[in-house]
């Protein structure tokens, strides 16, 4: 296949896992089980921090028996409260949180601590363990942890000559539920080790996730990166899972993971179209449409899956006309240290 100019496909990961200040604890003057919550740092608006956490639901168990059945917490100005109250039992007890409370949206709690019909899309799914605790005068101090993987797809353009139009941009073989186990360890601040384990997923997306819809008002690159999920943040969080390898024929199959990219470019001087052309494959090309497609493999050689709590933003610079065969890359991940992937 002839190739063409570049274009540059850059994936950047972040994750934010230190907490924010703690709030103030207040204390209590009797035995009625309180609590207080710490969430996670995030540089993006969506997720959710300790100011912004709202509610969560608490499944507490002393030896085996259930001493809280999904009791639902509500922030009330420093404190967090719920009714009626639940008093401290001379055993030790072992607390589970979530939040949100994800049962309205379709989801299931077990009191084996489990959630199950977890689903991509705008909720950002924390929780938080905390066990062997005894009768105390402060609260019981939950660390929340992100369970789901961010991501984000940023769109730009910095090559002067041309005019990208961008119709729509889509996500492809994606798993799109799975069910949570909660660890059976404490979510410390300090011990990245308790984490909880993700399975018996769904089965995997062939069709086109609609990941970001914009052809009703088509977006113009700038040399400004443009994130897509902006004011359309219903498919923001997705199940942590494994990514396929993006495989191609020039007969136009394809598989693996990918993002798809519908646009057109415009010659900005004389407003002519110089791609898609009568030169490009008919598998590049958007029926109904002037728009051509563009495909951008959601792997690297070290991102080959979505972790839980790393948030991924793909950098997309379309700086040319396309050829399926010239992808480049250049990622950085970024952890609780940096990383540099090659």
């Amino acid at each position: 296949m002839k190739r063409s100019t570049f274009y540059i496909l850059a994936a950047t990961v972040f994750l934010s896992a230190c907490s924010q200040k703690d709030e103030p604890i207040p204390t209590v003057d009797d035995n009625v089980i309180n609590f207080s919550a710490q969430a996670p740092k995030q540089s993006r608006a969506a997720s959710t921090t300790t100011a912004t956490l709202q509610n969560f639901i608490v499944y507490a168990f002393t030896h085996s028996d259930l001493l809280m059945d999904g009791v639902k917490v509500s922030r009330d100005g420093g404190s967090w409260k719920y009714s009626p109250a639940v008093y401290w039992p001379a055993t030790p007890v072992n607390f589970y949180a979530i939040s949100p409370d994800i049962r309205e949206n379709g989801a299931s709690t077990s009191t084996d601590n489990v959630i199950k019909g977890v689903t991509m899309g705008s909720t950002d799914l924390l929780y938080a363990v905390s066990m062997n605790q005894y009768e105390r005068a402060t609260p019981v101090n939950l660390n929340f942890r992100h369970a789901m993987s961010r991501v984000a797809v940023n769109l730009s353009c910095s090559n002067e000559s041309y005019k990208v139009q961008v119709d729509y941009v889509t996500l492809r073989h994606i798993v799109p539920s799975g069910d949570f186990t909660l660890p059976n360890a404490t979510t410390s601040a300090t011990d990245s080790e308790a984490v909880g384990t993700w399975g018996n997923y769904g089965q995997r997306v062939d069709n086109i996730v609609y990941y970001f819809d914009i052809a009703e008002t088509p977006l113009i690159l700038t040399p400004s990166p443009v994130d897509v999920t902006e004011g359309n943040l219903e498919q923001s969080f997705y199940v942590p899972q494994e990514l396929l390898p993006f495989n191609f024929t020039t007969s136009g199959v394809f598989s693996g993971s990918y993002v798809e990219i519908d646009c057109i470019i415009y010659d900005k001087a004389t407003g002519e179209k110089i791609w898609p052309t009568e030169h490009t494959p008919k598998y590049l090309l958007v029926a109904q449409s002037e728009s051509g497609r563009m495909l951008f493999p959601l792997t690297t050689k070290k991102v080959t899956s979505w972790q839980q709590g790393y948030s991924y933003t793909y950098n997309i610079v379309i700086n040319s006309t396309y050829s399926i065969d010239t992808i480049e890359f250049s990622p950085t991940v970024v952890d609780y240290m940096d990383v540099t992937p090659y």
